[in-house]
């Protein structure tokens, strides 16, 4: 298709003109992916290093990790059971979505403050703004799997995620390149206003996907009151509860998918100490490798979405996981920065087969009925271990120093990947049953 015929679609999806609404959500999606990109990688790349620049300790860059997850946490369950019994969910989300990106003008505020309060009132708005954040993502998990249809997810999202990794490399190479150019810390200041305005742009796109009428009728009888939802909403707690148990294999993937989280989650917080304060990377060198990371990740998504088509999402998870122990094992043997983006190549080829498998194993995991809700369970998990595992990361870091927990974050990537192993094999075995019976 030319540029000329390229732009014509795009007015017509954003004019509510195309005819095939299923065609036009799947492009709907991957420009909403594309504004989303570019509003998340001008801000959330860069945190780690304008927390180092504000001033903050070892233990408040753990808390960039851990508070906001606690935040999270607190807001997942009631969030995704409120929109669940919503009818207007898009608007509901939206809304979510749109008080979160606001966030990106105060953090541009911060360094108006005197500096001995900056760290901790950067710490204090990522957690606040995690409150919509958490609710929209865990919102949209579940509305997007309503929207694109199951037999064009794998391709669907592969192409999304592709798109997101070519917009969000330039935008952080272009903002990184800025940000050293600029003078601190009105560069920081810059970006993020402009981050918000791309965060609004979002929200409209998102607003033009389409919605089945079936989905949407079906949600009108359990439609309830904010009100009438806070008073009936711990019993209705322990009711989902005792019905998640019941589900054996959404049981068994949320919790191996928690061990996995746990020992994935638990180097981030090194990952950003080590660049910055023994390698001294700087906004380019952060620039750097995020483009070597998803220059591997382009690489690598045509080649994983190909593989799921034909083997299904757990056996892809299965085997995209086992290479997560690549990633702490070249920092815990690299000096040089050269030699880590070289690799990052490398890890990003894997981690896009991670992504991908991941997402789409949690919808087919996931009972279709208040598909929503139970995301909203399996994410408040995942959530709590993003709120220990940075924290025991920088413990690690003080008992063992860098290389030995880099080598323990190893290990413990490479048993979450054999648990996941495990999965595929009993829901394997579980079919292979089933379909004998029948």
């Amino acid at each position: 298709m030319s540029l000329q015929g390229y732009l014509r679609t795009v007015k017509a999806d954003l004019h509510d003109r195309s005819e095939d609404w299923q065609e036009q959500n799947i492009r709907l999606n991957n420009y909403h992916g594309i504004v989303s990109a570019l509003a998340a990688n001008m801000v959330m790349p860069f945190i780690g290093i304008f927390a180092v620049r504000l001033g903050a300790s070892n233990f408040q860059i753990g808390l960039i990790s851990s508070a906001p997850a606690f935040v999270s946490l607190l807001a997942m369950i009631p969030g995704a059971k409120f929109v669940d019994s919503q009818h207007d969910k898009k608007r509901l989300i939206a809304a979510f979505m749109l008080a979160n990106r606001l966030f990106y003008l105060i953090l541009a505020l911060i360094p108006f403050f005197t500096a001995d309060r900056r760290a901790l009132l950067l710490i204090v708005t990522l957690a606040i703004m995690s409150l919509p954040g958490a609710v929209s993502n865990v919102a949209w998990q579940g509305f997007i799997a309503r929207v694109v249809p199951p037999d064009r997810r794998a391709i669907a999202f592969a192409e999304r995620s592709r798109l997101m990794n070519i917009i969000g490399t330039i935008s952080v190479l272009i903002v990184g390149r800025m940000l050293d150019i600029l003078t601190y810390p009105l560069g920081y200041q810059i970006i993020f206003a402009i981050a918000c305005m791309f965060g609004l742009l979002e929200v409209w796109v998102f607003r033009k996907l389409k919605e089945q009428n079936c989905t949407m009728e079906a949600s009108v009888d359990q439609e309830v009151t904010l009100a009438h939802f806070a008073r009936n909403f711990f019993r209705s707690v322990v009711t989902d509860v005792r019905e998640i148990t019941t589900k054996k294999s959404f049981r068994r993937f949320a919790l191996v998918s928690l061990f996995f989280h746990f020992a994935w989650q638990i180097a981030w917080p090194l990952f950003t100490l080590y660049q910055t304060k023994e390698l001294g990377a700087n906004n380019l060198w952060i620039s750097i490798l995020h483009l070597s990371n998803t220059g591997g990740s382009l690489l690598g998504f045509g080649f994983w979405a190909q593989y799921m088509r034909k083997n299904g999402s757990l056996k892809t998870l299965f085997t995209s996981t086992l290479g997560m122990c690549i990633v702490p094992l070249i920092f815990a043997f690299s000096r040089s920065l050269y030699t880590i983006a070289f690799f990052s190549i490398l890890t990003g080829i894997i981690f896009s087969g991670v992504m991908l498998s991941l997402f789409n194993a949690l919808l087919d995991m996931t009972p279709e009925e208040r598909k929503t809700t139970y995301i909203g369970y399996y994410n408040t998990a995942i959530t709590a271990s993003a709120i220990f595992a940075p924290m025991a990361g920088v413990a690690l870091l003080e008992v063992m120093g860098y290389r030995n927990a880099f080598l323990v974050a190893a290990l413990l990537r490479i048993l979450g990947s054999l648990a996941f192993g495990l999965i595929y094999l009993s829901e394997n075995n579980l079919l292979k049953g089933k379909f004998h019976h029948d």
